[in-house]
């Protein structure tokens, strides 16, 4: 495999990394890949924070997983990942086409012709009808009961998949579903499409070891806690890509993995540390500037009775200085958030806000509630990743007369004791969101699982419905902002940040786009000699 490296420049970088305060700009940080004609060949090393779960396209969980497994996997639809629309335009994939006559009961995909598996299985109505009973007939002998729970909260009201003709593909639900062809085109909890020939040999917990799709490249081999290798796919029905393979190695440590990138071990890594960014742009790396279409943001443990009280949840959002926090935190790579609709989300309004620092404010809540200062205590929980924003928000709540102790836990183990939570556990740390408006009913019921009762805010339930119910297009939009508003009003989740700065790339890659998505295309990127 070609490979251009640049030893004698990581070297030289590698001696003086210490050295922040350079300021000679970066070439190339907006990632455009402009310096000449795009070369084929090539394997592009990228460093993961997290070991991605499941290779399976209705198992997946974290974006690190769907960074590796889009390159496997395809939907039906696709977001427009070049970087010029904000929000992302939908456009076809395996699918060419579709309509609604009804006002999003009735969805009729044509499916696009000539498109193989990997193993040279054709994709086809039958191969995509396998998939839909998989994850929601219960008939089918490889219904899939965790893939099913996984897309639940978009396929609940699934009510028949009908084969219409060999490339025309029928969905029929029991409510109206106009936001169905984005979310076809997300990472997580939707239909991306895999080869039924595999879990038919292997099973349901036996696909994600040969995972096998119709995308750019093909998958060669795993070693959980090491590497993931894919090689480009020779019959793909796409446009080739210019890297022979792809191989994503998993990093946890946040350092390890900046100096991996500095010695030219790998090409590309995500969550760069804001602290981090000024020496990789002052010494050629590139940092490019972005937002996503995701947010941090804290979940209140509803399980502890303190925060059945509207005023405490209240008075945390009041004492929180989210633009502190964007600067002091995140070194200004960081903009504050004060709505659950992300920047890059097609219902995102950047005027909208929830509640403006006021410290006096928050005090005045927690007094109403019956806390003076130091009578409210609780445990904030997050993963080792966040550690230093736990003690940011510890010092934060100090001001306002709020004890916050601090657990922090591995990421699985975070997991479990965010959805599990001791008694005096108050607060965690969470990072989600995405292109479709839709997060937002996905976000909230998420809540649920931190001992929210939904049935105690009927005011945000139903505007909810009514937004991912409507049979009007035109207002589809303005439901979804009046439901964010409704949330929002609510104080139900403290949204903090989005990132501006969370991918870094060797000097000699070129065609990265950092689009309004959590996830980006490498079929474009190519390695400069």
């Amino acid at each position: 495999m070609r490979r251009k490296r640049w030893w004698a420049l990581s070297a030289a970088l590698a001696a003086v990394v210490a050295l922040a305060g350079c300021s000679a700009p970066a070439s190339g940080t907006d990632g455009s890949g402009a310096d000449g004609d795009p070369q084929y060949g090539g394997d592009l090393v990228v460093g993961l924070y997290l070991e991605p779960l499941a290779l399976d396209p209705h198992r997946q969980g974290y974006w690190e997983t769907y960074r590796v497994s889009r390159n496997i996997f395809e939907g039906l639809t696709k977001e427009d990942t070049s970087g010029a629309t904000d929000p992302t335009e939908i456009q076809p994939s395996l699918a060419t086409d579709w309509t609604t006559p009804d006002g999003g009961c009735t969805w009729t995909f044509t499916l696009r012709e000539g498109v193989t598996f990997g193993d040279g299985s054709p994709f086809d109505a039958e191969a995509l009808d396998k998939n839909v009973r998989r994850i929601s007939d219960p008939t089918y002998e490889y219904y899939d009961e965790k893939s099913a729970k996984s897309l639940s909260v978009w396929f609940s009201t699934l009510t028949a998949g009908t084969v219409i003709d060999d490339h025309t593909y029928q969905f029929s639900f029991s409510q109206p579903f106009l936001g169905f062809p984005r979310i076809l085109a997300q990472s997580m909890a939707t239909l991306t499409i895999g080869n039924p020939a595999v879990w038919e040999q292997y099973g349901n917990d036996g696909f994600a070891d040969h995972p096998d799709g119709t995308g750019p490249y093909l998958f060669e081999s795993r070693t959980v806690g090491d590497r993931i290798v894919l090689k480009k796919n020779p019959n793909y029905w796409g446009d080739a890509p210019y890297l022979d393979s792809l191989t994503f190695r998993i990093i946890p440590n946040n350092q390890t993995r900046l100096a991996a990138l500095i010695s030219g071990e790998v090409d590309l890594i995500s969550y760069v540390q804001p602290e981090d960014v000024q020496t990789l742009e002052s010494q050629g790396f590139q940092v490019p500037d972005g937002t996503g279409s995701s947010l941090l943001y804290i979940s209140y443990n509803f399980k502890n009775p303190a925060f059945a009280d509207e005023r405490v949840r209240q008075a945390l959002i009041y004492g929180l200085d989210r633009q502190k926090l964007s600067d002091e935190l995140y070194n200004g790579y960081a903009q504050p958030q004060y709505s659950f609709e992300p920047p890059g989300n097609e219902a995102f309004d950047p005027e909208v806000r929830d509640f403006e620092y006021d410290p006096d404010k928050a005090v005045e809540l927690l007094k109403e509630a019956g806390y003076g200062s130091g009578d409210l205590s609780f445990t904030i929980v997050v993963d080792v990743a966040n550690q230093n924003t736990a003690e940011w928000l510890q010092a934060q709540y100090k001001e306002i007369g709020v004890d916050v102790d601090i657990v922090s836990l591995d990421r699985t183990s975070y997991i479990a004791r965010a959805y599990s939570p001791e008694p005096n556990d108050g607060l965690s740390l969470d990072e989600y969101g995405g292109t479709y408006a839709e997060w937002l009913y996905q976000g909230f019921n998420g809540l649920t699982g931190k001992g929210l009762d939904k049935s105690q805010f009927p005011d945000i339930t139903s505007a909810l419905d009514a937004a991912l119910h409507t049979d009007d297009a035109e207002a589809r939009i303005d439901l979804w902002k009046q439901a964010e508003e409704t949330l929002r009003n609510d104080a139900v989740v403290i949204p903090t940040v989005n990132l501006t700065k969370y991918y870094a790339l060797g000097p000699n890659v070129r065609g990265f786009v950092w689009p309004s998505t959590n996830w980006y295309d490498l079929t474009k990127v190519w390695l400069a000699d």
